[in-house]
């Protein structure tokens, strides 16, 4: 017999369960360091919000590639569960297994009798004002689930930088509060998440930035690192919010943007009204 679980529920002795969750988390796969493993983690939630990390290897990712897409219902029934790594930062109590033997079932949006869940609502994010004070190389998105969220202002070209000359773009983000920072996306960022955001940063579009870092090198700035996420205008009410104050900024922020679009930008204001303008020879 099949029995529908929340997640607390769900432990290594739990036998022939099913949990309805929304997949709020997908990184991109990554290897072990010694390079024989590949493996992705995603972080899934159920109706009360409790989360839990679900792991899969190698062909396993590609299988359940088309399924498993943020934001999305599924019903997952018999993945192992166990104790998570010791080297890892832990979701939960517990993480999930995804493999051959787990069933994956996408929830519809028009299933009328089993409905999928509604968007997450909780999310705790770092006001740009307290950056300052956080530890150089300090990771932002940790087991509590503390993240960046912004408004892409504007969007930088391709280019390579580093000891190593990888991959990056320069994006410049911005909170309510009008402060702005450099974001750098380094290489598949680059390709995937700043093609995206190069496209659609004339609509300014809002991103919420999971398990980032500060850097101080040229600046302080963020930058994104190998198991980062970059989200972009995710169903949360707290993006719709934001997406609200773009709106009413607009103009104000047409101006920036139209003048400022490299890293010196951050150390100027937004652009001033006609009539705040003051002639060289009158200071």
């Amino acid at each position: 017999m099949e029995y529908r679980l929340t997640i607390d529920k769900i432990t290594p002795q739990t036998k022939e369960w099913t949990s309805k969750v929304h997949l709020i988390k997908k990184p991109r796969p990554r290897k072990s360091k010694d390079g024989k493993t590949r493996f992705q983690i995603v972080v899934v939630q159920d109706e009360n919000e409790d989360k839990v990390a679900a792991v899969l290897y190698g062909e396993d990712i590609e299988k359940d590639a088309h399924k498993l897409t943020p934001f999305s219902t599924y019903l997952i029934s018999t993945a192992k569960v166990r104790i998570p790594l010791p080297y890892r930062v832990p979701t939960n109590r517990f993480e999930w297994v995804i493999d051959r033997f787990t069933v994956v079932e996408e929830v519809k949006d028009d299933n009328i009798q089993d409905p999928p869940l509604p968007p997450p609502t909780r999310l705790n994010t770092i006001h740009f004002a307290y950056l300052q004070e956080q530890q150089q190389n300090k990771e932002f998105g940790n087991h509590n689930f503390t993240h960046i969220i912004a408004v892409v202002v504007n969007c930088g070209s391709i280019k390579y930088d580093g000891a190593n000359s990888n991959k990056c773009r320069e994006i410049i983000i911005m909170d309510t509060g009008m402060n702005s920072f450099i974001l750098m996306l380094w290489e598949d960022f680059d390709d995937v998440d700043g093609s995206i955001l190069a496209a659609q940063v004339a609509k300014y579009p809002v991103i919420v930035a999971k398990r980032i870092t500060r850097t101080t090198y040229g600046g302080l700035s963020l930058s994104t690192r190998y198991n980062s996420v970059i989200l972009i205008n995710p169903p949360y009410p707290q993006v719709g919010r934001l997406q609200n104050w773009v709106a009413d900024n607009r103009p104000r922020l047409m101006r920036y943007s139209q003048q400022n679009s490299s890293r010196a930008a951050l150390s100027l204001v937004m652009a001033p009204e006609d009539n705040d303008i003051v002639p060289i020879a009158n200071i």
